[in-house]
């Protein structure tokens, strides 16, 4: 580890301990109250000599850099550094990150309830208080009760919505929103007015239709989407600004039609939700794909348009989850003249490794092969019967990885060469 990486970590560590050891006295005299919040003890907590001295050479650190690192503790923790000396009495007010956890109000109280009660007044009234200065990083990590215990979803996401809309009215720049035990329900109209946003990573979210229209009319900065194990209630996903857009396989379409997405600026696609597959419509700055689609409510003609948007990448990563019966002809795979660098699965070893001759017979530039196998235990026999097609016409690989748990991988190496590739 770099050791100004270090450092800055084992800085950090030593403010959490001295808070850790202040934590009792924090809610006595600063109780969850505004005005209690807002004033701290004017000769600070008499506290131990370690402490003290700890203090002492954290203390000697410009204000910026105290601000900037504290601002990596969690927002309870942040609040109690006022408590160890004068000048640390309103620096929390004014860091520049914020990390809203309900995890830190775990043990305080007896049930699920209370602690949310105490997590959220906590969190309006640290925000009340807060400085108007603009934020590089918001974060929370928020809990929803599950279905059976929620009378009205809408109402427990309303404290989560009204502190994401004012993060980004303090000028966040990068929002992550993680929840559990069951989805936030997002309003789409928090992402409606103008915003500094170039970054959001969603995690268990309920997106409803209009989401993304309001994150294009309002976020016109934003570059980086990342979904994770959301639900999408939105046909149409657009958007001018996006480079880098993720949705994980935990991640599911909430209707039955196809849905559209339409990202010229895209540069990184990584794609795995269940469903039918999406069309892709201008993706022309593409560069590098990740994509895995199954069977369920997946059409050849769709593998195929969805091949044919990626037809411009350098990169693609491409897993198939089931056995897809194509005519045996090239049509369905479309030139990858681009292509310089390709992931297979398992899948396209099936019906004498068809669809994998197929990818190298329509990737004439390709550089490096990466298989991914559960087990490699081919039998020569199988590989030579398998040939019987010609040459893959794919001269310039350099590299074949093949990434397996058990078997032999020299039998697939023995089919590339013995369809006419040279291995470095």
């Amino acid at each position: 580890m770099p050791p100004l990486i270090y450092g800055f970590m084992a800085f950090q560590f030593a403010i959490s301990q001295c808070c850790r050891l202040c934590e009792h006295h924090l809610f006595d005299e600063i109780s969850l109250r505004t005005d209690s919040m807002a004033e701290a003890p004017a000769d600070g907590l008499v506290v131990s000599k370690n402490v003290a001295s700890a203090a002492c050479r954290i203390n000697a650190l410009p204000s910026h850099v105290l601000s900037r690192a504290i601002s990596f503790l969690d927002a309870r923790q942040l609040v109690q550094t006022c408590l160890l000396s004068r000048r640390w009495r309103h620096l929390w007010r004014s860091v520049p990150r914020i990390n809203a956890s309900r995890h830190e109000f775990d043990g305080m109280a007896d049930s699920e309830e209370e602690r949310n009660v105490l997590f959220k007044k906590f969190t309006n009234a640290f925000l009340v208080l807060r400085n108007p200065v603009a934020l590089d990083e918001f974060r929370l990590f928020y809990f929803m009760p599950d279905h059976e215990e929620s009378e009205d979803p809408d109402a427990d996401s309303d404290d989560a919505n009204l502190w994401i809309h004012h993060a980004l009215r303090s000028n966040a720049r990068s929002v992550k929103v993680k929840i559990w035990d069951d989805r936030l329900h997002l309003d789409p109209a928090v992402f409606a007015s103008k915003c500094f946003l170039t970054s959001l990573q969603l995690s268990c979210v309920m997106l409803f239709d209009g989401f993304f229209r309001n994150l294009q009319t309002g976020c016109t900065a934003l570059e980086r989407l990342l979904l994770n194990d959301c639900a999408i209630d939105d046909v149409e996903i657009s958007s001018q600004t996006l480079k880098v857009f993720t949705v994980d396989d935990y991640s599911n379409f909430t209707f039955g039609e196809q849905p559209s997405i339409s990202i010229p600026s895209l540069s990184y696609l990584a794609f795995s939700a269940s469903g039918r597959i999406p069309s892709l419509k201008n993706m022309g700055s593409l560069v590098t794909a990740s994509v895995s689609v199954s069977s369920g409510g997946t059409q050849v003609d769709d593998i195929c348009q969805f091949l044919r948007s990626l037809s411009g990448v350098t990169n693609l990563d491409f897993d198939y989850a089931g056995m897809l019966k194509m005519e045996k002809s090239l049509q369905w795979c479309p030139k990858f003249n681009n292509l310089t660098a390709l992931t297979l699965g398992e899948w396209c070893l099936a019906e004498d490794y068809y669809a994998l001759k197929v990818f190298l017979r329509n990737c004439p530039n390709l550089v490096k092969l990466t298989l991914k196998l559960k087990q490699c235990n081919y039998t020569s026999e199988t590989i030579i019967a398998g040939l019987n097609e010609g040459s893959f016409a794919c001269q310039h690989i350099e590299m074949l990885e093949i990434v397996y748990s058990k078997g032999d991988p020299k039998v697939l190496e023995k089919l590339l060469v013995e369809g006419g590739i040279t291995l470095g």
